[in-house]
């Protein structure tokens, strides 16, 4: 009983978390869609704290006295093994990180103050923090934005070299709109949470959603910003058809995606009828959403544990006549 009370907690979790995603088809706006997605990588959090919380229980055994021991031993191990995998998956996101700073910082140097100036109307216009832009010489695309406060804009010589003026300032509008979203922090986090609970079939498919989905709402704010679909269609198109020929693909995808959303993205950029700019949203906004959330699974959370630990004899009320007595 205890193994399958910790079992139908992650399972609570899985059904909760597909419903969520299956109601996306009815939620409009980037923003919106993008809290929800968070909230379901999040959402196995609060089981594996009840799961890490009632360790004790275990370990004291006291109650349900017939059970078998494999049912104790096994109901402590999956709370356990869900705790070290997690641990594991926040020191792999720091090792990112630092990686990440430490790339940046040696594989460019800061750009000229014109590039830069550009860079500083472009984020003001987009609500986006002030940008540290550098250029690393390299003969193939590469645009990234990255930094968790401030950010960094990384680009190469060849996005310098072969895109009109046009096509570079839509490139940087979209990055630029990266860091008004502060994608890199949603990002960042969101990766040590898939690899968190990476069990989960739902983690992945948030996670899949989450990464399409925040270079469709900055390809949307760039032509807010620029008015120029076409340009950005076009940066798009070079920048793609240079990777497809050379070995540059895995730093390309820091700008177009993947290869099967790249032919879409362009398709929407020709068709504007289906962009959509929405603004980001104040992050007071989305922490209330995600409280609400948060309490509301809470709450189912803690009625399956009635339910389940009650036939035991250790349901809440008994635990607290126990403590009581």
């Amino acid at each position: 009983m205890h193994t399958l009370f910790g079992l139908s907690s992650v399972l609570l979790v899985v059904v909760g978390s597909y419903l969520a995603l299956g109601a996306l088809r009815y939620l409009g706006g980037w923003s919106r869609r993008r809290d929800v997605q968070f909230l379901v990588l999040a959402a196995p959090a609060a089981s594996l704290g009840l799961g890490l919380a009632g360790l004790h229980h275990f370990a004291g055994k006291i109650c349900f006295l017939g059970a078998p021991p494999w049912d104790y031993d096994l109901g402590a191990a999956l709370p356990l093994g869900m705790g070290l995998v997690a641990l594991g998956a926040v020191g792999l996101g720091i090792a990112r990180l630092v990686l990440m700073y430490r790339l940046v910082a040696r594989s460019g140097v800061p750009a000229g103050p014109a590039l830069q100036a550009w860079a500083d109307e472009l984020a003001e216009q987009l609500g986006a923090p002030r940008p540290h832009v550098r250029l690393c010489t390299h003969d193939g695309p590469l645009a990234l934005t990255c930094g968790l406060f401030r950010p960094a804009l990384l680009l190469s010589t060849w996005m310098i070299d072969h895109l009109d003026r046009r096509e570079l300032e839509s490139v940087l509008a979209h990055e630029l709109a990266h860091a008004a979203r502060r994608d890199y922090l949603v990002i960042w986090l969101a990766t040590m949470l898939r690899d968190a609970f990476c069990y989960l079939p739902t983690s992945w498919a948030a996670y899949r959603q989450l990464q399409r989905e925040k270079e469709l709402a900055c390809d949307d704010l760039a032509v807010g910003a620029t008015h120029r679909p076409l340009a950005l269609a076009s940066a798009l198109a070079k920048v793609w058809h240079q990777a497809l020929g050379g070995t540059t693909l895995g730093t390309a995808q820091a700008l177009v995606g993947t290869s099967e959303s790249i032919e879409g993205r362009i398709e929407r950029l020709l068709d504007t009828s289906e962009l959509s700019l929405d603004k980001p949203r104040p992050r007071r906004m989305a922490l209330g959403v995600g409280a609400a959330a948060l309490v509301g699974l809470l709450a189912l959370e803690t009625a399956n544990v009635a339910v389940m630990l009650a036939p035991m004899g250790c349901g809440p009320a008994s635990l607290l006549g126990k403590l009581v007595g």
